[in-house]
């Protein structure tokens, strides 16, 4: 049986992706699986055992170029059913298109109605929603294949070692921490300001900090070593495999509600994630232990939480105090209760 799965973005979302496969792999090994997202995740699929079709939608533009896609996927692939783990309108209509030749397609239910409800300014209707995980599941389910899958179980996937010197200037440092002080969106991510007080504590408990962002953020990391003998700056030198690998050989991850924060699950080690204006309920928490190793001001406290799913629109108060009310004091504590 050959599965075609569609997921192209977020990073977040795809990185989400992978403990799903994981799992379908590894309870149906006869499922012929491929994946078809943008070239640059292809590395994140590597420890799977799934074919990889890399796709830059640009190339395909309008109804005759996704048509066009359509016709090399199902001459490549002859797929028997179609998974869309995106359902946005591109893979809508490459999907309609596998449907009209008889292919069965799965989409993805996104929630959209409840997430809404959870987020209004007034009224809010608090829930905890599915996990993101858990609608991946459900396609699939709907699709034929149930799944024994549990977003809190723990999750670390065998990325294979990439021989990296990266750490080695931090040798003499018996205990190691990712910091991914960036998100996409203002709304979830800690002032620098606050960061910086932070790495200030941890350098004065001696520790050995590693510094992750993507390739546009490497000269903002750099503003951040303070100490160049205990921080090293890895945006920008790593594929994702590569990030994963570094991050297997650290003590912890502090990150905020983004694509870091589930890089660094996927890596198995503890991650303390800083939640803003977006709340795990939405469906994008962490996965395994991890979940409890939050800092975020209380719902009760802050009742405009969440104002959003993504964190992409602006602060119905103005001020942000969802972020600006963590303290450095408060994510310490947790960092070292978790390290204890």
């Amino acid at each position: 049986m050959r599965l075609l799965v569609f997921r192209f973005s977020a990073l977040g979302d795809v990185a989400l992706t992978v403990p799903v496969l994981q799992s379908l792999k590894t309870q149906y090994p006869e499922l012929e699986i491929t994946i078809v997202s943008r070239p640059f995740l292809k590395s994140l699929f590597e420890p799977l055992d799934v074919n990889f079709h890399a796709v830059n939608p640009d190339h395909y533009k309008g109804l005759l170029g996704l048509h066009k896609l359509y016709k090399e996927l199902k001459k490549e692939y002859h797929p028997d059913k179609i998974i869309d783990l995106h359902y946005v309108i591109r893979t809508r209509i490459i999907s309609l298109f596998f449907k009209l030749s008889g292919t069965p397609i799965f989409h993805l239910n996104k929630g959209r109605k409840d997430k809404k409800a959870l987020t209004r300014k007034v009224d809010k209707v608090r829930k905890v929603l599915p996990h993101t995980t858990q609608r991946y599941s459900s396609v699939f389910e709907d699709a034929g294949y149930s799944l024994d899958f549990n977003p809190k179980s723990a999750v670390s996937l065998n990325f294979e070692n990439t021989k990296t010197s990266i750490l080695s200037d931090l040798a003499s440092k018996k205990i190691l921490i990712g910091i991914a002080p960036f998100a996409f969106h203002k709304a979830k991510m800690w002032p620098l300001s606050k960061m910086t007080q932070l790495i200030d504590e941890l350098y004065l408990q001696g520790f050995g900090i590693v510094l992750f962002g993507g390739p546009d953020e490497k000269e903002k990391l750099d503003t951040l070593i303070k100490y160049p003998k205990s921080i090293i700056n890895t945006a920008g030198k790593l594929k994702f495999n590569g990030e994963i690998d570094v991050m297997k050989q650290l003590n912890l991850m502090i990150a905020m509600d983004s694509s870091n924060m589930h890089l660094a699950t996927l890596a198995g080690i503890p991650v303390v994630s800083i939640w803003g204006a977006t709340h795990s309920n939405a469906g994008f928490g962490p996965l395994g232990d991890n979940h409890a190793n939050k800092v975020e001001i209380h719902t009760n406290d802050l009742n405009c939480r969440p104002c959003s799913v993504y964190g992409n629109i602006e602060c119905f108060r103005g001020d942000y105090a969802c972020l600006q009310q963590i303290s450095t004091e408060m994510v310490m504590e947790r960092i070292k209760k978790v390290l204890r």
